[in-house]
């Protein structure tokens, strides 16, 4: 029997182990049980053995006989332990329940640890409760963190805030003695073998990182808790200048009005629209211009394995961590204002009235963009109709007007058939520049009809390429968005129920979904519902099957828009580039593993984004209260706990937390049925959805956390 793929070899080898629940069996005996003697299928036995046992999956037993660890009642799973100090084990296996796991049951795991689970007869309201056995793997072995002095001696405090608050140093073994490091230095430590589970952690220090304070410090210590890669060198950087594109036939697009839009900041020019009429009454030619950076970077070339080690363009605030070298990324690929590029293109002829796509063609192209526009020069541009352009040649502003009015239908008409998800939600950006970096101002931005424009045009470009891809069909990356499970939609409703204190209905579907949403409208409790309701969907990803993707509501999409910053992309570009040419493209298989490897690195590039943004949010707000002390926000409650209350901030996009004991007229207790903190005497109380008016107490930039202090007489 050959296996087609891991998943399946996983799920042979655990049915075997079923039948043998008790005796369990020899690896040899396993491996020829589910056919896997030979060549690449032994190669693919061992790894996906040797996978299965790192995660406690399988253990070994004596007489080096295998059984699943369910079949000694132990669980395998991944730990997170809240910052109470109790955990959940989500089990490696799908399906099942999350397990409880109470501080005294951790012995010694940390957020992040695979771990051995043994369920205990006690029940909790969280759910079935375990007791964790043994960590089997240390995700988080190696970590960056700051170092603090504590009166039981040098410590470490992590930055990421999922783990332990402070980790003490070893007595020896450091790499770097810890009396040369200055206390608040960001160091990067290892953790030692424990000697029992019970044992405290401790860590040896491998090497100083950065200064305690600048800012460039905590971007360092950002990128290399994430795995950031180093910026191409400055000889990877000339070798880029010096490539030239493989000669394809193109089309001459240089006589159409092509606009690119993007942020004021923006250095890449990935993509660029045109628009002209239609081969037949009512109906228009809408282009989508993309660089086509495939015929500069061969799969397999060292800028190919460059820009797949790094997977995407890192934009730190003050930082950008470009996925190709900038000779490429910022000139020969990006689609400048002025200049003839090559350009892969997506011809979509839509009829005018309906928004419907009547046909596609793809074509490789040289253009050149007419204007350069931004999101906010378009925001003017269809605000008021086209009067007062400015700067912006009248060409390109009927270009813009007619875009705008297509996007419009194109919306329509994607909300009727599709039902996607509208969830925009604002965001708070860091202003940062200069060198040093230095933080100008937090700046909120809104989705609006500029924004709008430019996705549907590229949603309808992604579309009609994925369409092909499986038309043709062609091995390819396609993203993939899974539906949210009926668990995670439940206990979502519970939360809004209690925070919008209004009845919520079953979100069986989308339609539901947008029902609920659109209600929120004039609620200042939006954007935090929002932001809670995408934490109850599961990550988008890439895979070389095409499963759909939810919040779209599309069953066929891939990314082929954004080859300068996306891996995934610039792979679709050169399968469809090999295929145009008749030579040999990448196979399912290999497609499938890029799938994975990119999905990994999309989620380590958001973490590190995200870790970036709140450090440098709260160095904002430390430095505003320095210069203002007392300087009041206006927040909304979100949550009430046992432990106080946890507040949105709209004015920094940030959620800060009030400790019980910093709340006025107290005691107070929790009501389990409401979810509202109440006092014991007096009748004051708390409520998801109040306004509450507070200070900066706390900016801990090190954890990236915000500690906040209600205003007497306003709260």
């Amino acid at each position: 029997m050959r296996m087609s793929d891991d998943k399946d070899l996983r799920a042979a080898i655990l049915a075997a182990l079923a039948g043998r629940r008790d005796q369990g069996m020899r690896r040899s005996d396993l491996r020829r049980e589910v056919g896997s003697t030979r060549g690449a299928d032994a190669q693919r036995f061992r790894d996906v053995f040797r996978d299965l046992c790192a995660e406690g999956v399988l253990i070994r037993q004596r007489g080096g006989r295998y059984v699943a660890a369910r079949s000694r009642d132990l669980v395998a799973g991944t730990v997170q332990v809240s910052g109470r100090g109790f955990g959940f084990v989500t089990p490696a296996e799908p399906g099942g329940q999350d397990i409880f796991i109470p501080p005294q049951f951790l012995n010694g795991a940390i957020s992040g640890d695979r771990v051995l689970v043994s369920l205990c007869e006690a029940e909790d309201e969280r759910g079935p409760v375990g007791r964790i056995e043994r960590v089997t793997e240390r995700v988080h072995r190696v970590m960056v963190a700051s170092l603090v002095e504590l009166p039981a001696g040098p410590a470490v405090r992590p930055l990421r805030r999922e783990l332990p608050p402070f980790i003490l140093l070893a007595g020896r073994g450091h790499a770097v003695r810890p009396d040369d490091i200055d206390p608040g230095d960001w160091v990067e430590v290892c953790l030692t073998p424990q000697a029992g589970p019970r044992d405290p952690l401790q860590a040896v220090i491998l090497r100083r990182l950065a200064a305690a304070d600048p800012i460039t410090a905590d971007l360092d210590a950002v990128a290399v808790e994430f795995g950031l890669p180093e910026p191409y060198t400055e000889a990877e950087q000339q070798a880029a200048e010096g490539l030239t594109p493989q000669p394809v036939p193109r089309e001459d697009a240089t006589g159409l009005t092509v606009v690119t839009i993007d942020p004021l900041d923006a250095k890449d020019f990935d993509d660029g629209i045109s628009l002209e009429p239609g081969p037949r009454p009512g109906t228009v030619i809408a282009g989508v211009h993309i660089a086509d950076v495939a015929v500069f970077v061969p799969p397999g070339s060292p800028v190919d394995e460059g820009a797949r080690r790094r997977g995407f363009t890192s934009y730190l605030p003050g930082r950008t961590l470009p996925m190709l070298p900038r000779a490429l990324s910022s000139w020969q690929c990006s689609l400048i204002a002025g200049q003839e590029r090559l350009a892969h293109s997506v011809f979509l002829e839509i009829d005018e009235s309906t928004g419907e796509v009547l046909n596609r063609r793809r074509a490789r192209t040289r253009v050149r963009v007419s204007q350069r526009l931004t999101f906010e020069g378009v925001g003017e541009i269809l605000a008021r109709r086209g009067r007062g352009g400015g700067e912006v040649s009248r060409e390109a502003v009927r270009t813009v007007l007619r875009l705008g009015e297509l996007a419009e239908r194109l919306r329509s008409r994607r909300a009727e058939r599709e039902a996607f998800l509208d969830l925009a939600v604002p965001e708070v950006r860091v202003l940062c520049g200069e060198t040093p970096p230095r933080i100008h101002a937090l700046q909120r931005v809104e989705c609006g009809p500029a924004h709008a424009l430019v996705e549907e045009f590229m949603l309808a470009a992604n579309t009609a390429v994925a369409e092909e891809l499986l038309a043709v069909p062609l091995p390819a990356v396609f993203r993939n968005h899974a539906e949210p499970r009926p668990v995670d939609l439940a206990a979502f409703a519970d939360w809004a129920r209690q925070t919008l204190r209004t009845s919520v209905p079953a979100l069986r579907d989308r339609e539901a979904v947008n029902r609920f949403i659109g209600g929120l409208a004039q609620t200042p409790l939006r954007d935090a519902v929002l932001a809670q309701f995408l934490r109850a969907l599961p990550r988008a990803g890439y895979a070389a099957a095409c499963r759909g993707h939810y919040g779209l509501g599309k069953l066929v999409y891939c990314h082929f828009t954004s080859p300068i910053r996306r891996y995934p992309d610039l792979v679709v570009h050169q399968q469809l580039l090999a295929h145009d040419l008749g030579r040999g493209t990448r196979s399912t298989a290999e497609c499938e593993a890029l799938g994975e490897t990119c999905s990994a690195l999309e989620e380590q590039v958001d973490s590190a984004c995200y870790a970036a943004v709140d450090r440098l949010k709260l160095r904002y707000l430390r430095d505003r209260q320095a210069q203002s002390p007392g300087e009041v926000y206006e927040g909304m409650v979100s949550r009430c706990t046992r432990d106080g209350l946890t507040v949105y901030l709209p004015e920094v996009g940030m959620y800060g937390g009030i400790a019980l004991s910093r709340l006025p007229a107290g005691p107070y207790r929790i009501d389990q049925r409401s979810g509202h903190l109440r006092a014991s005497r007096g009748g004051k109380s708390y409520k998801p959805g109040d306004v509450i008016y507070v200070q900066c107490r706390r900016a801990d930039t090190v954890r990236g956390e915000l500690t906040l202090e209600p205003v007497q007489g306003r709260v």
